[in-house]
């Protein structure tokens, strides 16, 4: 290996963290990856680490501790990463205590502009805490070990064991129950963090790791004290909302000139149940799954990270009326009017609501765009629901070419503030992809299969969201070209 090893800063049940030496002198982090199973497993884990990797790599934000490279050492990988010396949070804060005002909402800002650049790639990092805060030489702050993060593109096909990532103290509600963690996990996860900068204690205290899971799994939220400023406590209360459609953005929660001014205005507390989802991933996988080590040595004081508990179901919220006769929906206040495109408690099918404003009501709604619409020159769409992943027919001629080098261009131009993906397939095998975002546009080139034969026919075009942003207004695509 190109790098030099000079001491052990950490280990934990994934491998260790050694620093090294790169090539021209510079100090970094080599985390070791110990990988065990049968040799398709242990081939399936290294295009799985390899893929995702790739997708961290693309981070590049002052706030993110980058990944570097990936090194095949033999039987281990090992993921070469920035080496910040100056600690993690946990660390500080047990060193001199809560910070003050003015530095937390100085780290906030930060830590909030990293995760945005994040979920805007489609990254959810799955395992923020202090001990994964680590500090730079300056005593700059940036979000480390994406070890455990999800990238919804990089493990297609490949699947995984039920396993929870993530750290009692600090970990969403929805992700102690075993649901599929979000970019909404991410968020609460870091007004935990934070939280605890501000008064050396998680949201669900300080108790034994089993506690603080079941705690967590029931959303018992401690308040925020009131020795903390109003303007943080109520951005942390946001953030530490236990419904996750409640939280704001990475974006909302920063406000300001990088973000969204936060909401701050009460809420409706009763709404409808929701079914419980599996959070999948792969134990021999460090970047989809399993504990993962930090690059700092030093604990976070909450213990380890514990399967989900069989069983927990949320507590109800609880709410008080004086007309026992009303009670509240979503969209249907008590003497209101039923919200536009709802049904009083959520969205009619194909509308959404993006801007969390339920007065009025699910205002993103649809494109009258299905699976048989065909591509000719120019097509303007948009993502509505949340969810939603539209599919195009793009029909090809193969025309002559005397020089054999016929190809067709889909191009994707998505609105600004998100990024959206773009994939060509042809017979249902994926040709090529490329990510827009913020209004620059991305394109795939297909290039004709065979100069000796008729290659007429149909492509399928397909643009999904990336990340945790959404917005109504419309993408636009192009193509041109022939075979």
């Amino acid at each position: 290996m190109r790098y030099e090893t000079i001491r052990r800063i950490g280990r934990g049940g994934m491998g260790v963290v050694d620093l090294g030496r790169d090539p021209d002198g510079r100090e970094v982090a080599l985390k070791r990856l110990s990988l065990h199973g049968t040799p398709e497993e242990l081939e399936q884990a290294r295009q799985r680490i390899r893929r995702e990797a790739e997708v961290l790599r693309q981070l590049d934000h002052p706030a993110l501790v980058r990944l570097l490279d990936v090194v095949d050492d033999g039987d281990d990988l090992v993921l070469v990463m920035a080496y910040l010396p100056g600690g993690n949070l946990s660390q500080r804060i047990a060193e001199t205590g809560p910070m003050r005002p003015n530095e937390i909402r100085a780290l906030a800002d930060r830590l909030l502009d990293g995760l945005t650049a994040a979920h805007r790639q489609g990254i959810v990092h799955r395992d923020i805490k202090p001990a994964n805060v680590l500090f730079d030489a300056d005593g700059k702050a940036a979000l480390a070990d994406f070890g455990a993060a999800i990238h919804r593109d990089a493990t297609l096909g490949l699947t995984g064991s039920e396993i929870v990532v993530g750290t009692p103290g600090f970990m969403a509600p929805e992700q102690a129950r075993g649901e599929t963690a979000t970019a909404a996990s991410d968020i609460f996860s870091l007004g935990a963090t934070v939280n605890f900068a501000a008064t050396g204690t998680g949201p669900f205290g300080t108790a034994d790791p089993r506690v603080l899971m079941m705690r967590a799994a029931s959303g018992r939220v401690e308040k925020v004290p009131k020795t903390v400023p109003a303007d943080l406590r109520r951005r942390l209360e946001w953030m530490l909302d236990r419904d996750p459609e409640r939280r704001p953005t990475a974006a909302e929660a920063r406000g300001g000139p990088a973000g969204t001014h936060p909401r701050t205005a009460a809420r409706t507390v009763v709404r409808p149940g929701r079914r419980r989802g599996v959070a999948a991933a792969v134990a021999v996988s460090v970047l989809a799954a399993g504990a993962v080590l930090a690059v700092a040595t030093g604990g976070d004081g909450n213990g380890g990270r514990l399967s989900a508990l069989p069983g927990t179901q949320p507590r109800p919220h609880a709410t008080t009326t004086t007309t026992e006769a009303c009670v509240p929906l979503r969209y249907l206040p008590c003497g209101g009017t039923k919200a536009p495109n709802s049904d009083g408690h959520r969205c009619r099918r194909g509308f959404d609501d993006y801007d969390r404003d339920r007065a009025n009501g699910c205002e993103a709604a649809p494109d009258p765009y299905t699976a048989t619409t065909a591509i000719e020159d120019r097509l303007a769409a948009n993502l509505v629901p949340r969810d939603d992943i539209d599919s195009y027919r793009l029909p090809v001629e193969d025309k002559l070419q005397l020089l054999c080098d016929g190809s067709v261009h889909v191009t994707l131009t998505a609105p600004e503030g998100v990024s959206e993906k773009l994939t060509v397939l042809r017979n249902g095998e994926v040709e090529g992809t490329a990510v827009s975002g913020d209004g620059a546009a991305a394109t795939v080139s297909i290039s004709d299969p065979g100069c000796g034969s008729d290659d007429s026919g149909t492509l399928r075009v397909r643009v999904e969201s990336v990340g945790s942003d959404r917005t109504d207004h419309r993408y636009v695509l192009t193509r041109s070209g022939s075979f």
